[in-house]
């Protein structure tokens, strides 16, 4: 591979990387999110006391949607993150792809 794709290859790589961590920063901040709102729905109930009142069942049916689209981002926080690992192990091999395309650029060959 000549230099100038391996150079590509790897500028496209870096590109993906960040654009991946892009992504998982808004998942997680999202998720975040998510978390405090399934807080609050269970401080809420746990503020009514009631277990049988309608306000209860709503909020339980609230909390059990919420906990859902939390497992939800989580399985996608782990596929990125999973898509992210393979692409730092394809960095890893861009770099010593380039490495040896500059080594085997300025090696001379002695014809013997």
């Amino acid at each position: 591979m000549g230099f100038l794709l391996s150079f590509q290859r790897k500028m496209y790589l870096t590109n993906y990387l960040n654009t991946l961590q892009s992504k998982i920063n808004e998942q997680t901040s999202y998720q975040m999110g998510i978390a405090e709102e399934i807080a609050r729905t269970t401080s809420s109930i746990n503020k009514i006391g009631d277990k049988d009142s309608p306000d209860v069942k709503q909020l339980e049916a609230q909390k059990a949607e919420l906990e859902a689209i939390d497992k939800r981002c989580s399985m996608e926080l782990q596929k990125l993150q999973t898509q992210y690992q393979a692409a730092q192990t394809e960095m890893q091999s861009a770099d010593q792809t380039l490495q040896q395309t500059i080594q085997d650029s300025f090696s001379y060959k002695l014809a013997g």
